[in-house]
């Protein structure tokens, strides 16, 4: 997993016709250059036939970790 991306289209509207996804889906979008793991962040997924894009906290949890504030301790997941 990498430590940090960016998501910098200027037009939402860009943004949605590259994702797949409605303009009107990304309203609260702005765009953002130092995206860290934690924070909150749109995702995409598949919801039958058409794409949704979800708010989620982006990082990665283990099953064992008692708390869930660790996640950024495995920024440097590997598979």
């Amino acid at each position: 997993m990498c430590g940090r991306f960016t998501l910098s289209y200027r037009d939402a509207r860009a943004l949605a016709v590259e994702l797949g996804v409605s303009v009107e889906a990304l309203i609260d979008y702005k765009p953002r250059y130092n995206i860290a793991p934690t924070d909150s962040h749109w995702i995409v997924r598949s919801h039958f036939e058409d794409r949704e894009v979800l708010p989620a906290k982006w990082g990665l949890v283990n099953f064992w970790m008692a708390d869930r504030k660790q996640a950024f301790k495995n920024i440097n997941a590997r598979a």
